[in-house]
């Protein structure tokens, strides 16, 4: 019983070090993101779904760049900025209700820039592992470029410009390899699903 006992309080000692070891998160850090997010962009999801019902239906999904910088205030909060952008293409034929009406091809390009203001609650497990969860408030600039090859349209580009107000809730988890570099996972309501990456502290 006494083997076991010291085993368990050796084990907490590794995982939960004192106070005066580096931490993986802790007051004054800096901290890069650069990742990459899958599925496509929530809002470009909710453009394309209703498109997919037309014939020779195809989408060039380019996923979502992350780019992000946290600063540390204590141990257990930091705050920051958060820049992605997402992007696809959808291409499908429009077939006429007449046949005397042309058949035709309609292009979407789709991209989606997002920055927001975050903050982010941490409890980290060592010097390695930080578990954490955050909010974020900003805006979302939609830019839909539209083109068809129909030649009864006098107008064949259609484009479109949309700034909306967006909010995130995430949670993830960073592990670091090294004391200056890790990698990151992060999931929930943000532009994108799931983002994984590579993080710099400095």
């Amino acid at each position: 019983m006494k083997k076991i006992t010291l085993l368990l309080l050796l084990a907490i000692l590794f995982v939960f070090p004192k106070s005066g070891h580096a931490q993986a998160f802790d007051d004054n850090a800096n901290l890069i993101y650069i990742g990459f997010g899958l599925p496509p962009g929530r809002v470009i999801a909710e453009d394309i779904q209703n498109l997919n019902i037309y014939t020779n239906y195809h989408l060039n999904n380019y996923g979502t760049g992350v780019l992000k910088y946290e600063h540390g205030l204590n141990k257990y909060f930091g705050v920051g900025l958060n820049f992605e952008y997402s992007a696809a293409t959808v291409n499908y034929k429009y077939d006429p209700v007449y046949l005397t009406n042309p058949r035709y091809t309609h292009t979407n390009n789709i991209g989606l820039i997002g920055g927001y203001l975050r903050m982010n609650g941490h409890f980290p497990i060592g010097e390695k592992l930080d578990i954490y969860g955050g909010v974020g408030l900003g805006y979302t600039y939609k830019i839909d470029k539209s083109s068809d090859t129909n030649p009864n349209n006098a107008n064949t580009n259609n484009n479109s410009y949309i700034l909306n107000f967006d909010w995130q809730l995430t949670f993830g988890a960073r592990f670091m390899v090294k004391k200056g570099f890790g990698m990151f996972a992060e999931f929930g309501h943000a532009t994108t699903v799931a983002q994984v990456g590579l993080v710099f502290r400095f």
